[in-house]
C-alpha cells in the first residue's frame, strides 16, 4: 500500500468542513476539486519565476527542506515532535477536517521563524509544485521596532498545495504581514493562518489575491492581550475560470482590544468569489472595537460572487461593532454614466479594477504588474 493510499484511508472518515465554518449551510469551497488530487506525490518540479512581480526571497520553501537564499533571520526547522511547537499539532479538535488532517499527515517539516523586532523586512516564498506541496511556518515576532513579513505563494503549475502558518505575536511588537497569492487554473491550494496578538502588540495582514482551480484561504486572528490590534486588508481578483473562497475572522479576547476586516474584490468573466468575514468579541473583553466590511464587483454577466460578514458580540460592553457589505455587478446603467464623464469602457473596468487591487497596498509592495496576470 503506498503512502498516498494510507494517507486517505486514514483521513476518510473526517469531514472536508464543519456546518460551524459557514453562516449559511452551504458549502462555498468545491471540496470534490481537493478529493481528486489528494492521491497526488510529493513534488519533482518546482518554479519561482513570475514576470509579473518583484521580490528578492530571503526563504524558499520545498516539501522536504527549506533553502536559506540569504542568511538574515534566525530560523529552525522542525522535522518531528510537532506538538511541542505547533498550536494546530496540538488542538487536534479545533482543527479536524480532512484538509488539515491530510496536512498533518504529510507534512514533512515546520520552519520556525524568531524575529527580534528589528526594523527588517523578510521574504519567503512557497514555489509552483507539480505535485502535493505542504508547507507550514511558524513566527515568533518579539518586542522592539516594527517587523515586515512578505510572503510569497505561487501556484502555476499542476498540483495541490496546502500552507500553514502560525504567528505569535509578543508584547508591544508590531508585525506587517505582506501576502500575495498567484494560483493558476491547474492548482489547488488549502491555506489555514492562525495569529495571536498579545498585549499592546499590533499586527497587519494585508492580502493580494488571484485565486486558481479552487482557492481555500481561512485566516484566524486571536487578540489575546490587552489594547491589542488587529487589522485585516484584502484585495482579491477572480479571474475567468477560477474559484476563491476567503474566510477572515477575528475574536476579542483582551479588553480595549480594536480589529478591522476589509476586503474588496473584483469577478471577470466566469470567475467565482466568496469572502467570509467575522469578528466576534467575548463576554470578557470589555471596551473592544470591530468592523467588517466586504464590497464585491461582477464584471460581466457570467460570474458569481457572495460577501457574508458576521458579527458575534457575547458582552453589553463594547467601544463599537459595525458591518457592511455589498455585491453589485457592472451594469449598462454604470458603464452609461461613466462614458457620460468622457471614459470608454475600457477605461471603466480598468479603473475599478485598479482600485481593487491595490486596495490593500500588496501590489505596491512587490511591484506587481497586474493587468498581465489577469491576462
Amino acid at each position: 500500500m503506498s503512502d498516498s493510499t494510507e494517507i486517505l484511508k486514514a483521513v476518510k472518515d473526517i469531514p472536508f468542513q464543519k456546518i460551524r465554518d459557514s453562516p449559511t449551510v452551504k458549502y462555498y469551497t468545491d471540496w470534490k476539486i481537493y478529493e481528486s488530487l489528494l492521491e497526488l506525490e510529493y513534488p519533482q518540479d518546482y518554479s519561482w519565476d513570475v514576470d509579473a512581480v518583484k521580490f528578492d526571497p530571503d526563504i524558499i520553501l520545498f516539501y522536504d527542506r527549506a533553502e536559506i537564499v540569504r542568511d538574515r533571520v534566525s530560523i529552525k526547522v522542525l522535522t518531528n515532535d510537532f506538538k511541542s511547537e505547533s498550536n494546530i499539532y496540538r488542538e487536534t479538535d479545533r482543527y479536524s477536517n480532512r484538509m488539515i488532517a491530510y496536512h498533518k499527515l504529510r507534512n514533512k517539516y515546520i520552519l520556525k521563524l524568531v524575529l527580534d523586532g528589528g526594523e527588517q523586512d523578510y521574504t519567503i516564498v512557497s514555489p509552483s509544485p507539480t505535485g502535493y506541496l505542504p508547507n507550514h511556518i511558524i513566527i515568533d515576532v518579539e518586542g522592539g521596532s516594527p517587523t515586515t513579513l512578505n510572503l510569497v505563494d505561487l501556484g502555476t503549475l499542476q498540483g495541490l498545495k496546502t500552507l500553514f502558518m502560525e504567528v505569535n505575536v509578543g508584547s508591544n511588537a508590531k508585525l506587517d504581514i505582506n501576502y500575495l497569492f498567484i494560483h493558476g487554473d491547474e492548482t489547488a491550494v488549502y491555506n489555514d493562518f492562525i495569529m495571536y496578538v498579545d498585549e499592546s502588540a499590533e499586527l497587519n495582514l494585508k492580502f493580494l489575491g488571484f485565486g486558481g482551480l479552487m482557492t481555500h484561504l481561512r485566516s484566524e486572528v486571536e487578540l489575546i492581550g490587552r489594547e491589542s490590534r488587529g487589522y485585516t486588508y484584502g484585495s482579491l481578483i477572480a479571474r475567468d475560470g477560477t474559484k476563491t473562497d476567503v474566510i477572515t475572522n477575528v475574536t476579542h479576547h483582551g479588553d480595549e482590544s480594536d480589529s478591522q476586516l476589509s476586503v474588496r474584490g473584483g469577478v471577470l468573466n466566469n470567475g467565482y468569489l466568496v469572502h467570509r468575514g467575522s469578528a466576534r468579541i467575548l463576554n470578557k473583553s470589555h471596551e473592544a472595537s470591530t468592523a467588517v466590511k466586504s464590497y464585491l464587483t461582477i464584471f460581466g454577466s457570467n460570474g458569481k460572487a457572495y460577501s457574508i460578514p458576521m458579527l458575534e458580540v457575547d458582552t453589553g460592553i463594547v467601544a463599537g461593532a459595525s458591518h457592511s457589505t455589498s455585491v453589485s455587478r457592472l451594469d449598462e446603467y454604470r458603464i452609461f454614466y461613466l462614458k457620460k464623464m468622457g471614459l470608454s469602457e475600457t477605461e471603466i473596468v480598468d479603473m475599478l479594477l485598479r482600485a481593487y487591487v491595490e486596495y490593500s497596498g500588496v501590489a505596491e509592495v512587490f511591484d506587481v504588474d497586474w493587468r498581465s496576470l489577469i491576462k
